[in-house]
């Protein structure tokens, strides 16, 4: 392995040099990475390096005077200039230097940069897996880095480990801050198309570099989607001034995710324990906590976060009853704010994971709906409602709080839409009235026509009227008394005939109606028939 030494005052300049290939693969270790020359020349002192690649404009020691004392200190360093200045000085200058090569680190891809370093002299002497020069100096904290992978893996299980008795050299560094620790997890924003390998390692190459910035958090590593990272601090009264810098550092952390690599981060951190905590425990609260962050979009505490649950057997069943019958009766905007204000006023009751349950059952019960009522085609639904569809898989893929209620929102939304289409085009007030007009003579029920219509009870009163001038009852009585005339006129039917005909049940009722909507007895009108 060839020993690399990274130089450049840019954060996210440094991180892409680390993650644009995969140095080990190829033969080189990346053994320092600083960001002035200050720091590289004291670091090359004291070990051995094979490359350096830097940049030329840095604040105090610039790229040029850091070759300069390199060369000194090791006349056969190979040096790859990065640098977004092209003018040809630089390059004269760079050559007189030494400077084996000198490319633009914002057009550099990685085949080039293997490229450049296969060139270099010694290229024809890596061997996969083989320690070239003094690599051991960066070693010298391999014992602690076995004990945080041993932390890593350990804190997975359901077997309660205590920090100081199982890993006492973690615990005595961060002991040197404190009595006690937090556990702090980092939870980048789940994206539909996942991240790549090359992101998440320059996720995890800024949060080695901001925590190796602060004096007290140590970095332990990506596990189970989540980077993890402990936090010393003062027990016995001590949980506000914590909580204060607690709160700094993952604005901070926040704030330079969303900046560089344009990821959103959720941030949540344990309960504080003593070293004889457990650290499974520390890790759950801390997971559950970031959860919570990344739902409710802020920085959590396990102990100011309360204790949230699950629905109950009767909560569930009371809200699935109202998202029912609210479909039922097609107001799908008011089941959306229905659900979006139950959420404003218990958002601190229950668990995320039980929120996303929640809007996953509502769109289920949706989909159902529209497949029972109209045998949407798979084209269709595709074309009405996109990525949307399914709904229970969308649904599902929830992780916040506004995603929740803009997905509940959009749904509903595009449902309303799309019943309003086919009730449009489906001439729903003709199919009402040649229904009547073949089913006068039955109970007929505005529940019932209502449903045929593809409406609530309400709006399709409300649309009935207006449509036809009439309320619905009147609509149906009018259509009855027509045919009743009809009979009257063509058969030699009794009344109480005519009236069962017709649907009416009570032959006194009938007569009654007959003379309001004619103006004549049912005796007299017969009477003029003749």
């Amino acid at each position: 392995m060839r020993n690399v030494m990274i130089v450049d005052d840019e954060s996210l300049v440094r991180i892409g040099l680390q993650s644009i290939i995969a140095w080990e693969q190829h033969g080189y270790h990346i053994t320092g990475v600083f960001k002035n020359g200050e720091e590289a020349l004291a670091a090359a002192s004291r070990q051995h390096f094979d490359v350096v690649l830097t940049d030329i404009r840095m604040p105090g020691m610039d790229g040029f005077e850091l070759v300069r004392e390199l060369k000194r200190l090791a006349p056969n360093l190979h040096v790859i200039v990065l640098s977004s200045y092209n003018d040809f000085e630089y390059t004269r200058q760079a050559i007189r230097l030494g400077v084996n090569d000198y490319i633009s680190k914002f057009e550099m891809e990685p085949d080039e940069l293997l490229r450049v370093l296969a060139s270099l002299p010694f290229a024809d002497q890596l061997e996969a897996g083989k320690v070239v020069g003094d690599g051991a100096a960066h070693m010298s904290d391999a014992p602690l880095l076995a004990e945080v992978k041993q932390l890593l893996d350990n804190s997975k299980s359901e077997e309660s480990t205590s920090l100081a008795m199982k890993f006492p050299l973690l615990a005595k560094k961060l002991a040197d801050n404190g009595d006690g620790f937090r556990w702090v997890s980092l939870l980048p924003c789940p994206r539909e198309a996942g991240y790549s390998s090359t992101e998440r390692k320059a996720m995890l190459l800024l949060a080695e570099e901001m925590f190796s910035r602060l004096r007290n958090p140590i970095l332990f590593g990506e596990s189970g989607g989540y980077l993890h990272g402990g936090y010393a601090c003062e027990l016995g009264g001590g949980a506000l001034a914590s909580r204060e810098e607690s709160l700094r550092m993952a604005e901070e952390w926040t704030s330079a995710f969303a900046q560089k690599l344009n990821v959103s981060l959720a941030v949540g951190f344990g309960n504080m324990f003593a070293w004889s905590g457990s650290c499974e425990e520390a890790r759950r609260e801390a997971e559950a906590a970031a959860e919570l962050s990344l739902f409710n979009s802020s920085i959590q505490f396990s102990e100011t976060s309360g204790e949230r649950r699950a629905f109950t057997e009767e909560e569930w069943l009371n809200l699935y009853k109202q998202i029912k019958q609210r479909i039922r009766y097609m107001q799908f905007r008011p089941l959306a704010d229905d659900l979006t204000r139950y959420m404003d006023e218990r958002s601190d009751l229950y668990k995320p994971s039980e929120w996303i349950r929640l809007g996953v059952a509502a769109v289920s019960q949706l989909a159902d709906f529209m497949i029972e009522r109209y045998d949407p085609g798979t084209a269709e639904l595709r074309e009405k409602f996109g990525s949307l569809w399914p709904f229970a898989e969308t649904a599902g893929a929830v992780r916040t709080a506004m995603a929740w209620r803009l997905m509940l929102q959009d749904i509903t939304d595009r449902i309303q839409q799309m019943v309003a289409h086919r009730q449009a085009k489906g001439g729903w007030i003709e199919r009402v009235k040649d229904y009547l007009k073949v089913h006068y003579g039955e109970q007929i029920r505005l529940e019932d026509m209502a449903q045929l219509a593809n409406f609530s009870e309400n709006h399709f009163s409300q649309r009935f009227n207006q449509e036809t001038g009439q309320a619905f009852s009147d609509y149906l009585t009018d259509l009855r008394i027509q045919e009743a005339v009809r009979l009257f006129r063509d058969t030699e039917l009794s009344t109480e005939e005519i009236a069962e005909r017709v649907g009416y049940s009570s032959p006194n009722y009938f007569i009654k109606v007959f003379k309001k909507k004619t103006g004549q007895t049912v005796k007299h009108f017969k009477s003029t028939q003749r």
